[in-house]
């Protein structure tokens, strides 16, 4: 589907004395997926498409961002033949030594000096990022101006847009990593929501008992859960009243009350919507099938 791999060498790109170049293709089925000798940062400007890593294929749209280290074979394609669909690429291809008097700007032990300067430790074989907030489309962008115009001193700007990028890529894995420690709270979270479900929690408590911000908690447990923090607490609450529903006679205005709910209108309307019936409905059918149950036994 891709045909065999190619290898491209850097002289074919790289100008006497400059050890980077930039370019905006439209990609095609005629390039080879292929190697190369210089370390890549791929961005895709427009459209959507198909990237070829390895032996791999990703899917990719507009802000999909690779870094491509020495050796790994790639190629993009449009997601289909047709001139219609296109897929834009910015590419900015260096040579590592272009940063070597810079290194120690980058953090060492992060993804992305290690894809740089030691690809064969990587864990993967390429970055992927997803640029929500349009951060290295700028970057990238004015990158590719510069690159154009070729004004005095052009490539010592291009160097410094350059490390900026390498720098919002290492803040975007520490983002990343923080996320994944935060996910490890999720069973805590779970514990306490379940602890403290009968009170009036909001959100604010919630992430402020973790030391989080609100927002963060939210998008965090959302990600994780599926559920916003009102609609997991609503299902907490909901599944304690049928529990109390089945197992007590205790009144219905009582039981709501327990599971922190004063509304009566609101909590009817709520269980009716979690249920499909009423809390005397749901009483009242779990009592006539316990009935049942007892018939069929002493039968």
């Amino acid at each position: 589907m891709v045909g065999r791999i190619d290898h491209l060498d850097g002289e074919r790109f790289f100008e006497e004395d400059l050890n980077i170049f930039l370019n905006r293709e439209l990609e095609s089925f005629t390039t080879l997926q292929h190697t190369h000798d210089f370390v890549e940062i791929c961005y895709v400007g427009e459209g959507c498409g198909y990237h070829y890593v390895e032996d791999q294929v990703l899917p990719v749209k507009q802000g999909d961002l690779f870094v491509i280290p020495i050796g790994t074979s790639h190629v993009f394609r449009p997601s289909s033949p047709k001139q219609d669909k296109m897929l834009v690429i910015y590419n900015c291809i260096f040579r590592k030594e272009l940063l070597d008097s810079w290194h120690h700007l980058l953090q060492k032990d992060s993804i992305t000096y290690t894809a740089i300067y030691r690809p064969a430790e990587c864990r993967q074989r390429w970055l992927h990022v997803q640029d929500k907030h349009d951060t290295f489309s700028t970057i990238m962008q004015n990158m590719y101006r510069e690159y154009l115009k070729r004004s005095t001193g052009f490539e010592t700007v291009l160097t410094v847009m350059l490390i900026q990028m390498m720098v919002q890529l290492q803040r975007f894995e520490m983002i990343n990593e923080t996320e994944t420690v935060s996910f490890r709270l999720l069973d805590e979270v779970i514990h306490y929501i379940k602890s403290k479900y009968t009170q009036n929690l909001t959100v604010q408590d919630v992430a402020d008992y973790f030391f989080l911000s609100a927002s963060h908690f939210q998008r965090l447990f959302k990600k994780s859960t599926g559920l916003s923090f009102t609609q997991y607490l609503q299902n907490v609450r909901i599944q304690k009243c049928c529990e109390l529903l089945k197992s007590t006679d205790i009144p219905i205005y009582q039981i709501a009350n327990q599971v922190g709910y004063q509304d009566m209108k609101f909590f009817h309307a709520l269980f009716r919507k979690k249920t499909g019936v009423t809390p005397r409905q749901y009483r009242q059918n779990f009592q006539e099938l316990d009935e049942a149950d007892l018939s069929y036994m002493l039968q």
